[in-house]
């Protein structure tokens, strides 16, 4: 396994939506932007990349709730299935934390910082809660989400320390696992023991991993939890932002 459980849905096409942003390019990183204002959340992205499913839909609608959203395009470009057979070499590419470091520091915050941001929140799903971990450790951000987070199997692949990284963030956070995410973002879990009660918690048992972004609509169970987590992150980003 490389990011995503055995039973994460796979790729969801845009379904013809009309982004409300625009795509702004500075250096090698493209970066989509949409709303304005003084809180700006910084979206990162699931595998499966820069414009897939409901990303940028979901972003606009965060936009419309009073926040400049920016999602970076890490990835340049690229993305994979997970279950393609050279997924763990992608994963291992595209979570080289150097280098995300540089993008973060030398392009995003700055950026964000020119559209007026001054207090950041951090959003991610999938692959992106790896990005959330990593952001909220900066004291420019006031608080992270992560949707069927995967920075668990992330860290273990790039060798890293689980226990380290969750201690290094300093600001609130809520975890929002799918079924089959690991057992660390869950309640009871390494995540809750290293960040006793700055960590919430709301787990979605009855939800494939990737649900909130690449998961039918027109099933009720699952508007209905998408609908869940997306009310919740505005409450818990409104109250710490």
């Amino acid at each position: 396994m490389a990011c995503c459980p055995k039973d994460a849905l796979g790729k969801l096409g845009t379904g013809g939506y009309v982004n409300k942003g625009k795509v702004e390019k500075v250096d090698t990183l493209d970066l989509y932007v949409v709303g304005s204002g003084p809180k700006c959340i910084i979206w990162n992205y699931d595998i499966f990349g820069f414009d897939s499913g409901r990303t940028r839909q979901t972003a606009d609608l965060f936009a419309e709730a009073g926040y400049l959203v920016i999602i970076p395009d890490f990835y340049r470009g690229t993305w994979k299935d997970p279950t393609a057979p050279d997924v763990v070499q992608f994963i291992k590419d595209q979570t080289n934390w150097a280098e995300l470091k540089q993008d973060l520091e030398k392009i995003v915050l700055p950026f964000a910082k020119s559209k007026g941001a001054t207090s950041l929140g951090a959003l991610g799903t999938c692959w992106g809660s790896y990005m959330v971990v990593r952001e909220c450790a900066y004291e420019q951000f006031k608080a992270g989400v992560s949707w069927h987070p995967s920075h668990p199997p992330l860290v273990g692949l790039m060798g890293e320390n689980e226990k380290l990284l969750l201690a290094n963030i300093n600001c609130p956070q809520l975890f929002m696992p799918a079924g089959a995410d690991a057992e660390s973002c869950k309640k009871g879990g390494l995540g809750e023991q290293v960040l006793g009660s700055k960590l919430t918690i709301t787990e979605f048992p009855d939800m494939q991993h990737g649900w909130t972004v690449r998961g039918d609509m027109s099933d009720p169970a699952i508007a209905r939890d998408v609908t869940k987590a997306v009310t919740e992150t505005l409450e818990f980003f409104a109250k710490h932002l």
